[in-house]
């Protein structure tokens, strides 16, 4: 892994000279980057800083009207996962014995070529998911942290083709792509927890680029998009991966259910924004099938965000199961309070806090983990 990250560092700032310098005809290539260093504490561990993420960006023009967008994700805090061996003639160590494997220190975020199509605009790669949603890029989702709703529905990316287009106020599209699998993210964790942190696992839409569902998937989005509001609903139906069922199937009394095949995994939507100047409302609400489990949840976020001045953000979401809880806190319903303070230092470079107050419907015989989290992140843009 070394030397393939070794090898993309090189290969990005290479094509960046052959461009900038002339010596060949590639198209142009601007190279960015940007940096979260972050403190986090929460009640169960004591404060600590990390450099959670180097995003390291290239971007070629193709032409008058085409893109073509690289970036990767590099976080240092991660470590190699010792994982079975069962393969045979691998030509590493033979089967039964254990080997280590990267654990997505190196992320490939998007990988893909934007070009025109008709009326609208096809991309084809990697990216975040266009057409079911609100796609929570930064400006969107208000906050550095992403939230529960987003963490379950729409958080990463999908590898297909995206076709979008606007007429007048009108907008909407639809994406064609390999589904995602069934995972978790811990309410509470953060980078470079420790063991015994408190925790709270949530089921959610995982990608996986290493064990993808195989499976396809359509989503399609339709709405109204003026200067001042929004609002959009939008469908997705796919499969999820057979061999990727245990969030679901081991979750507790009622939940295990080893011999589960089920792979539904179809969902639906509703957005909205209005805002007036520097203030806005937005609401999000979704539903959907996650093999036999149903979830449903809802945003509300509301704000203050001036260009170039201090911004406030405050975030209530809840996310509510369709089957009777367990003693596995991964079967509970929850809620979290966000805050969010944003302060301008110049060009690229602020302070972000956000407090995360995590609330959990546990059922009567259990005890309620203390997950609520404080994180201060350092951004810098370049």
């Amino acid at each position: 892994m070394r030397r393939f990250t070794a090898t993309v560092l090189f290969v990005l700032v290479t094509v960046c000279l052959f461009a900038t310098s002339g010596l060949c005809q590639a198209p142009p290539v601007e190279i960015h980057g940007y940096m979260l260093n972050r403190m986090y504490t929460n009640p169960s561990m004591s404060a600590r800083f990390v450099t959670e993420r180097f995003s390291l960006s290239a971007v070629a023009k193709l032409g008058e009207d085409g893109t073509a967008y690289v970036e990767y994700y590099f976080h240092p805090w991660l470590t190699d996962q010792v994982v079975s061996n069962g393969l045979t003639n691998v030509g590493v160590s033979p089967a039964g014995t254990n080997v280590t494997a990267e654990q997505s220190r190196t992320y490939m975020e998007s990988c893909y070529v934007d070009l025109p199509l008709g009326p609208g605009r096809i991309r084809i790669g990697k990216g975040r998911q266009l057409n079911f949603g609100l796609t929570p890029s930064y400006p969107n989702r208000r906050t550095s942290q992403y939230g529960i709703l987003s963490e379950t529905f729409t958080q990463d990316r999908i590898q297909g083709f995206q076709w979008s287009a606007k007429s007048e106020s009108l907008d909407g599209g639809v994406s064609f792509f390999t589904d995602q699998d069934l995972g978790t993210r811990d309410i509470g964790g953060c980078a470079s927890a420790i063991a015994g942190v408190d925790i709270q696992s949530h089921i959610v839409d995982k990608d996986n680029g290493a064990n993808i569902s195989g499976r396809m998937a359509v989503a399609g989005r339709i709405g109204v998009t003026r200067p001042s509001f929004q609002l959009h609903a939008s469908a997705a139906v796919g499969g999820l991966n057979p061999a990727q069922l245990v969030p679901v199937n081991s979750a507790g009394s009622g939940w295990n259910r080893p011999a589960n095949t089920n792979t539904d995994h179809n969902k639906f939507g509703v957005d909205t924004v209005w805002s007036s100047g520097p203030f806005f409302i937005q609401g999000e609400w979704y539903t959907g099938k996650f093999s036999f489990l149903g979830i449903t949840g809802y945003q509300l976020a509301l704000g203050w965000q001036p260009k170039d001045k201090p911004r406030y953000v405050v975030k209530w979401a809840a996310m509510d199961n369709d089957k009777a809880p367990t003693t596995n806190s991964r079967t509970w319903n929850v809620q979290q309070l966000t805050l969010g303070y944003v302060y301008p230092i110049r060009k690229g470079v602020w302070i972000e806090i956000n407090y995360e107050k995590n609330m959990t419907s546990n059922p009567a015989g259990t005890t309620a983990p203390k997950t609520d989290m404080l994180f201060t992140e350092f951004f810098t843009g370049f």
